[in-house]
């Protein structure tokens, strides 16, 4: 069983199509004392579904159902859980190259690309067909959307969000707790705290 922290369908969504691909689990247990959630559930009918409000830390493996960074780290704050005890939900058909360093509890969605000598945190989410060029790190709780393209040698600090179809030249540094706007091209460094979009030298 793995036990989903919080729910948000769209991680749902993520989650269950991604271990569906693995073939990993059967069971999924929302815990959902924080009310963080959307107004419909998803439901992929391959898997059992129960919904609780009390963590037991007995209870097997563990991911975090939100994908924004400020919701990411107030359910882990929230629950306390060990990094240790949190799995990583990867889809089969990614492709990540044996040099990749891993944190735990990250979600890595299909058709994502990962190059060698990355470092990944920990509770990162990389969206649908993304791609990272070598050497790059990626830190803590950020979160890639969909369809971007990050080069070598790229940093992007903890709780930073960079947007759907975002590029991001070799070398760049974006700070922590950033946000990039959807369709973004980053050519230059990007401050801490920094809510930016566009052509970004």
């Amino acid at each position: 069983m793995i036990t989903v922290l919080g729910r948000s369908e769209a991680t749902l969504t993520m989650i269950t199509d991604n271990l569906e691909s693995s073939k990993w689990f059967t069971e999924i247990k929302i815990i959902n004392n924080l009310k963080r959630t959307t107004t419909t559930q998803y439901i992929n009918e391959k898997f059992e579904y129960s919904e609780a409000y009390e963590l037991d830390t007995k209870e097997g493996y563990f991911i975090i159902g939100a994908t924004k960074p400020e919701n990411k780290i107030t359910i882990y704050e929230s629950f306390g859980v060990p990094d240790q005890e949190f799995i990583n939900v990867i889809h089969r058909s990614s492709q990540i190259s044996s040099t990749v360093r891993l944190g735990k509890g990250i979600i890595i969605n299909s058709l994502v690309s990962i190059a060698a000598h990355t470092k990944v945190g920990y509770h990162v989410t990389i969206n649908r067909h993304s791609s990272i060029g070598h050497h790059s790190k990626i830190e803590n709780f950020a979160t890639i959307g969909p369809g971007c393209s990050i080069g070598s040698n790229v940093k992007i600090g903890e709780a930073t969000t960079i947007g759907m179809g975002t590029t991001i030249r070799d070398g760049v540094i974006i700070g922590s707790n950033c946000s990039i706007g959807i369709g973004s091209t980053v050519i230059g460094n990007v401050p801490d705290n920094t809510k930016i979009y566009g052509l970004i030298k």
